[in-house]
């Protein structure tokens, strides 16, 4: 009976310490990594308003072939100065308008992948 208690005790502490080791939160946005849908970025509110499981701020790829590149600024020059919030890459995304800080963010991202996102490990919509 000793020896079961001890081995329950040290499953739970071996538990705690996995599910403490799974919580990191690299963008102290108070999310874990492996929930955030853009765990490089804070961005608390989580907002991914194209439905692809990587978040705004970290996602330029509208065309969602896993790059951003030239096609993606059709899109971009065409909504900028609207209300298109799934161009827009700053907080707060509901009700912004499209503007020269999103054009910033898109333009550091050009030929590069969307993300890192913990919600889409491997896919082509956020690597």
């Amino acid at each position: 009976m000793k020896t079961t208690a001890i081995a329950a005790s040290a499953a739970f502490l071996f538990c705690l310490i996995a599910m403490a080791a799974n919580s990191q939160d690299s963008d102290f946005d108070g999310v874990a990594d492996a929930l955030d849908n853009c765990s490089e970025k804070a961005n608390p509110a989580q907002d991914d308003t194209d439905g692809d499981f990587c978040g705004n701020l970290c996602d330029a790829d509208y065309d969602q072939n896993g790059q951003v590149g030239f096609p993606d600024f059709g899109e971009f020059s065409a909504a900028f100065s609207t209300n298109n919030e799934e161009k827009c890459h700053v907080e707060p995304i509901p009700g912004c308008t499209v503007g020269w800080s999103d054009f910033g963010y898109y333009s550091t991202q050009y030929s590069h992948a969307p993300g890192p996102s913990g919600t889409t490990p491997g896919t082509i919509a956020c690597p």
